[in-house]
């Protein structure tokens, strides 16, 4: 799967995406063409409190966040603080664009996404980066 993330475009990866050694967020689309989205979420402090899996929440206290699908876009939204998480877009059977996102890493680093850029933390900032990953995760550091 091919995934555009702000201005990067990351070619063949397995849809992963991992953060100090653990599946943080998997983009996958079916046999049918539906999207999928699974995602464990944390705070900034680093606590984990809720679990997406291919779309159901299996953990969500008090319905915090929110999953819309809406054809071929998907946003997953925090209701308590009224931000986007991430915004996916299926654009074909084996590529999806992640325009926005806001999100924590388990150890609490914020990585956010915005149609110039992907930061992750003070540590990192990618800016039309093109690389194949063959058919490997996206490692967030």
């Amino acid at each position: 799967m091919d995934i555009s993330i702000g201005s990067n475009h990351l070619r063949n990866t397995n849809g992963i995406f991992q953060a100090e050694g653990k599946d943080l967020i998997q983009l996958a689309i079916s046999d049918d063409g539906a999207m999928l989205l699974s995602m464990e979420l944390y705070n900034p402090a680093g606590t984990h409190v809720a679990t997406l899996e291919h779309n159901a929440w299996t953990s969500n206290e008090q319905d915090r966040f929110e999953l819309k699908i809406e054809d071929d876009k998907a946003l997953l939204v925090d209701k308590t603080l009224k931000g986007v998480i991430l915004a996916f877009k299926k654009d074909s059977q084996t590529e999806v664009s992640v325009p926005q996102g806001k999100f924590y890493l388990p150890s609490g680093m914020v990585s956010e996404v915005t149609p110039e850029h992907w930061h992750v933390g003070n540590k990192i900032e990618l800016k039309n980066v093109d690389i194949d990953l063959h058919g490997g995760a996206i490692e967030i550091q």
